[in-house]
């Protein structure tokens, strides 16, 4: 785990990108930077990756980079589909790359340690987030443990995500620089 002002750092790009985040989106991100894509993937998976990209409008969202970090290390990474495909990489490719992540176990005593830490810089006012929403994602928290959970209804409408969470290694020995262009 990276330390404290870092992990500030690393919520805060993601805010200024989306700044209508909640909670519950801090949630997911932490969630996915520990746990990865695993929990989702299934014989499904490349159906449901094939339909979204046929669903996308590529002329939306243009300010979207290519590659996002999702854990405060770096090691794991969404991939903003329309960014993606407006690059013209393979579907087929992004697949495989999730494929190889999938079996990456994250643990949920890293998760908890994020999300406590996330709780802590709210406490402090150094991040603004609502404290009701955040005890009650503790709560669940206490009685279900470490689920995933959908972004808020408000990050939905603001910015329709749509990506793929791979791990940052798979990606750059299936990609090559010129493909992924700065984003790496």
């Amino acid at each position: 785990m990276v330390g404290e002002d870092s992990f500030e750092a690393f919520i805060r790009r993601h805010l200024e990108l989306r700044p209508k985040m909640r909670a519950v989106d801090v949630y997911k991100l932490l969630y996915q930077g520990v746990f990865g894509v695993g929990h989702l993937f299934n014989e499904d998976t490349r159906r449901r990756l094939e339909a979204e990209a046929r669903t996308l409008c590529l002329d939306e969202h243009p300010e979207e980079p290519l590659i996002e970090e999702v854990s405060p290390d770096g090691s794991m990474v969404r991939i903003n589909l329309r960014t993606y495909l407006r690059r013209g990489l393979p579907l087929s490719r992004l697949f495989t790359a999730m494929e190889v992540s999938a079996p990456a176990k994250g643990r949920a005593e890293e998760f908890l340690k994020a999300w406590g830490l996330f709780k802590e810089l709210v406490s402090s006012g150094r991040l603004v987030f609502d404290n009701e929403e955040i005890e009650e994602l503790g709560r669940d928290l206490e009685i279900e443990g470490c689920q995933p959970r959908h972004h808020s209804e408000a990050y939905r409408r603001a910015y329709a995500p749509a990506y793929r969470v791979v791990k940052r290694e798979v990606l750059e020995r299936m990609f090559n620089a010129e493909e992924l262009g700065d984003s790496i």
